[in-house]
């Protein structure tokens, strides 16, 4: 019985980590015979940094393609293990450099010869190679390490109604007359973030969501992490504690959040996975781009339009521009995320259907 190691930032309660996980054991209990493969996640509990006790290492979702996780792969390919990277992306802070066509690109990175080796060779011997957007793309291109079997795959969260065909719900909008609903997701990353400082971003956020008060909508605020809960409460304070507000700090399921999102006309997002929840519930949403990794999401979905960086000083402005532009461009805009489930469904399950674990 060969035993697979999926590598992941999971068994710590957050939403996304988990979420991708689920999507790779789904298409494990459906592909993978339970005599031949022992699946193993990278829980607190488990020995997972000894890969010399593990047969194929799956550097799964999340924004693992790093120093400390590339070195840990490169270790098992090092021991002659299958290595493979499904759904990986590359995450960092960076200084914004001018980019042609005006809209924002990155610097290069700067890492350590040892690093750039690691990775090429990690890249090039994997059984497979999914990435999540176009952005790590750039950033393994940029390092030298690009394999010509690399495919943009995107996030492994996009899978949850690719697994069951016509299963994604209908966004619902308006209805006979009643107010719209625009869900805003917010919480916190410690500040790190671009703009250094999630405090005018929460301000830029509320003058937000008063302007679409103003304009009629209704709001419900939610989080998706225990510790998002003191940033929430902040933001529903500065929005005045409106009766046409909904405070909701809880976190669900995913499933539970795609149930609730589907109702609403148009979401704003800080979190990564929020995009995705919207996502899965055929229901348009703006990214506020807080990190590298929120760009490589919406130019991978074909999105860029839709994301406003987290240190524009037209933040506030541009967000409640594009909310009401998003959700008056429905059926486009599912359109588009329907093209992304459905690519990154074929792509995904490619090392499943080919027998490479």
């Amino acid at each position: 019985m060969r035993k697979v190691l999926y590598l992941g930032w999971i068994g710590f309660n957050n939403l996304g980590d988990e979420w991708m996980w689920e999507m790779f054991r789904a298409l494990a209990d459906v592909h993978l015979k339970d005599e031949k493969h022992r699946v193993i996640p990278s829980l607190p509990q488990v020995e997972w940094k000894k890969v010399s006790e593990y047969d194929t290492i799956v550097l799964g979702g999340g924004s693992l393609i790093v120093p400390g996780y590339v070195d840990l792969v490169h270790d098992a390919l090092e021991l002659g293990k299958t290595v493979m990277v499904w759904g990986s992306g590359h995450d960092r802070l960076h200084r914004w450099a001018p980019s042609p066509d005006g809209r924002l690109a990155p610097e290069s990175a700067d890492e350590s010869a040892a690093y750039r080796s690691k990775l090429k060779a990690v890249m090039e011997h994997s059984a497979y190679c999914g990435i999540r957007g176009p952005w790590t793309k750039d950033y393994i291109a940029s390092l030298g390490a690009l394999p010509k079997h690399l495919a943009i795959s995107g996030d492994s969260a996009m899978l949850m109604n690719a697994l069951h065909a016509g299963a994604a719900p209908q966004p619902a909008g308006r209805v006979d007359g009643q107010p719209s609903t625009i869900g805003i997701n917010w919480g916190t990353t410690y500040n790190r973030l671009y703009g250094g400082s999630e405090e005018p971003v929460e301000d830029l956020l509320a003058e937000t969501g008063r302007s679409l008060l103003a304009l009629g909508y209704r709001l419900h605020l939610y989080s998706l992490w225990g510790p998002d809960r003191e940033a929430l409460a902040r933001l529903y304070g500065k929005l005045g504690c409106d009766e046409r507000v909904t405070f909701d700090p809880k976190v669900y399921p995913a499933a539970d959040y795609v149930r609730l999102l589907a109702g609403f006309a148009a979401t704003i997002n800080f979190k990564l996975h929020a995009n995705l929840l919207s996502a899965a519930a055929n229901v348009p949403f703006v990214c506020i781009g807080y990190r590298f990794k929120s760009f490589d999401l919406m130019h991978g979905l074909d999105l860029a339009d839709w994301i406003v960086a987290s240190d524009d000083p037209r933040l506030g402005e541009k967000l409640t521009e594009k909310v009401q532009a998003a959700a008056a461009w429905r059926e486009g805009y599912v359109g588009k995320l329907e093209e992304g489930r459905q690519a990154a469904y074929q792509s995904l399950v490619t090392p499943f259907r080919e027998g490479l674990f």
